[in-house]
């Protein structure tokens, strides 16, 4: 009868989200940036938003993908939607050529719903001193972007000294939707929204699974070892750990839904009995598109004289990365997968030196056995008084274990508690005769080995909540450190939006070409300013 019940439920969960996720609205997708340049390391700091035909957004997650010029994905974030909403970033990795890229955003599903209005994307310029671009005699300069020099925009000076204080102001009832001022990025003519029609010539089809909860981890089993029946493990691991299962449809393909488990470093598959994952791959929740033959991101090249600007921007780069940790605000979800019947604080007891010794001294709910010349683990059944016939399911941080000898031989030096569970446990469609569950005090397995056929991955979870960011871009507190900043402000951020037609600011030790832009419903509007 349970189980009937429990097939009746998860058929009436089936049923309810494929209603949601064919009834699903379109999802339109925007986003800003404070500004286009960056070195490999630094932050692009994404404001999203997410509409759809209905007040109600499906999405929960909001991805921002950085391509290079070979349609090549080089990074990915996973950033959290509320109510339509993201303020977070996209961390750019340190080992990035030097080159123009296409930053691009989108949902889950908006892609395969519209191209046009469901992904968007625009040009920005990373810079590795290590790997440099290609060096010419004379490039093209890019000075401002169109429009510039608009009367619209009044600057008290247009000739600033490090540290003078000066002010931006736009006509009285001039309407605005942002206001940005950052360093001007001289190697690139195009700063602004490209659209999809001008880049893609197709896109490859894709199930759409609207993340309703959360992020979705997709997986994908080759056809020519496709087994239906054969059980798949993908433990995340960060400040806390997690395990999902799931077996592949016809197509070979696997959804572990993460649901509220967010933020997480890394994770680790496994199939049952520790069987070997040759034919299995994560997929990325990116769409797959292809390029137009005549479209070409443009290249990025230098010249000589440019070497002070690069230099100054160099140091911008690392400085923001310094105070941009002082803003960061982590969630972690508590995610403990079942509920214990009993707990066991190792340090509460004698350290023996194997796991076998330790259950077998102080743990009463689960016995070991030797069978077939091998270690293996009862839990005793706390409803039925009798112990069960197999293994516990083996857990060390949410990781999955098979090879019951190998754990029962294990120093548990590294192991903080014990967790059980003596009665049948229920995961997915799977029963399992109990749990027998360590967790490290670092939650780094406490050097209990991956399993052989088991794949580690770096594969970040959801970004964590930005909740306080009003003085993100504020020059230093004290006069001790140098103010070498490169986005002067940005009312995008949360709670900075100006309150009158007037912003004062103080200019920055980094010299240089700095651009004020306004974006109002009639248009965007810039000028540009000299620090000296």
């Amino acid at each position: 009868m349970r189980k009937l019940l429990r097939y009746l439920l998860l058929a009436v969960l089936i049923l309810n989200f494929s209603e949601v996720a064919y009834s699903q609205s379109t999802e339109s997708v925007s986003f800003s940036i404070p500004k286009t340049i960056y070195f490999g390391g630094e932050r692009i700091w994404v404001s999203g938003n997410v509409t759809s035909e209905s007040d109600k957004i499906s999405s929960k997650i909001i991805y921002a993908e950085l391509l290079n010029r070979y349609n090549e994905s080089v990074a990915i974030a996973k950033m959290p939607l509320i109510d339509g909403e993201s303020f977070n970033f996209l961390e750019l990795p340190t080992d990035l050529p030097s080159d123009n890229y296409l930053l691009r955003v989108f949902t889950r599903v908006s892609p395969y719903q519209d191209l046009e209005s469901g992904l968007s994307q625009q040009f920005v310029t990373v810079f590795n001193r290590v790997a440099p671009p290609a060096v010419v005699e004379k490039r093209t300069v890019y000075p401002t972007q169109p429009n510039s020099n608009s009367d619209k925009i009044r600057i008290s000076q247009e000739s600033l000294s490090s540290g003078s204080v000066f002010q931006v102001e736009v006509p009285e009832g001039f309407s605005t939707s942002e206001v940005g001022i950052a360093v001007v990025n001289p190697f690139l003519s195009n700063a602004e929204k490209v659209s999809s029609s001008l880049i893609y010539e197709s896109i490859d089809p894709k199930q759409m699974l609207p993340e309703l909860f959360g992020h979705i981890i997709e997986a994908k089993v080759e056809p020519a070892d496709l087994d239906t029946t054969q059980l798949y493990y993908i433990s995340v691991h960060g400040e806390k750990s997690a395990l999902f299962t799931d077996k592949p449809d016809a197509d070979g393909s696997m959804f572990f839904d993460a649901g509220g488990m967010k933020n997480w470093k890394y994770l680790v598959a496994q199939a049952e009995g520790n069987k070997s994952l040759i034919d299995f791959n994560i997929v990325s929740p990116a769409p797959k598109t292809h390029f137009k033959s005549d479209f070409k991101i443009p290249v990025l090249e230098i010249m000589p004289s440019d070497e002070p600007i690069l230099r100054e921007l160099l140091k911008g780069g690392q400085v923001e990365g310094y105070f941009v940790h002082e803003f960061e605000a982590f969630d972690f979800p508590v995610v403990t997968g079942f509920v214990e019947d009993r707990v066991y604080q190792l340090d509460d007891y004698t350290r023996f030196e194997t796991v076998e010794t330790v259950i077998k001294e102080y743990v009463p709910e689960v016995s070991v056995k030797t069978i077939q010349k091998k270690k293996e683990f009862r839990a005793i059944n706390a409803l039925r008084s009798f112990a069960f016939d197999s293994n516990p399911l083996m857990l060390v941080d949410a990781m999955p274990i098979f090879d019951s000898d190998e754990l029962a031989a294990f120093d548990p030096k590294g192991f903080k508690t014990l967790e059980i569970l003596t009665r049948t446990f229920y995961l997915n469609e799977e029963a399992y005769p109990g749990v027998l569950s360590f967790t490290s005090y670092k939650n780094d397995f406490g050097g209990f080995p991956i399993p052989s056929n088991g794949i580690y991955l770096d594969y970040q979870g959801i970004q964590p909540e930005i909740s306080e960011a009003s003085t993100l871009f504020n020059p230093p507190a004290d006069d001790l450190t140098m103010d070498w900043r490169t986005i002067l402000f940005w009312s995008k951020v949360p709670e900075t939006t100006p309150t009158s037609n007037k912003i004062e600011l103080k200019a920055p030790e980094l010299k240089g070409t700095y651009q004020v832009t306004v974006k109002s419903p009639n248009g965007t509007y810039s000028r540009t300013f000299e620090v000296k």
